[in-house]
């Protein structure tokens, strides 16, 4: 388990105009070759953002749930260790 106060400050994630670029490329190719609107493309990568946000999301329950347990844990031996002490 890291420690808190050594994190390295995390990425923006920025999108620059290349990738927009890139995106926008794809979105009406893949609109020409199913025929559909460049906004139907876009519509459907976001339905697809929202289900990679929710895994994300429950990843990063799975993590909290690791860290809160290895926060018990330590508690725990502390608590052993001052009760041993009486």
């Amino acid at each position: 388990m890291g420690t808190l106060g050594t994190q390295p400050p995390r990425p923006s994630h920025r999108i620059e105009e290349g990738q927009l670029d890139y995106f926008l490329a794809d979105a009406v190719k893949l609109a020409n070759k199913h025929k559909i609107s460049v906004d139907s493309v876009i519509e459907a990568q976001r339905v697809l953002e929202l289900g990679r946000a929710n895994d994300l999301r429950i990843a990063a329950g799975d993590y909290h749930d690791e860290h809160m347990g290895g926060f018990g844990d330590i508690l725990s031996r502390i608590a052993d260790a001052l009760d041993s002490r009486e």
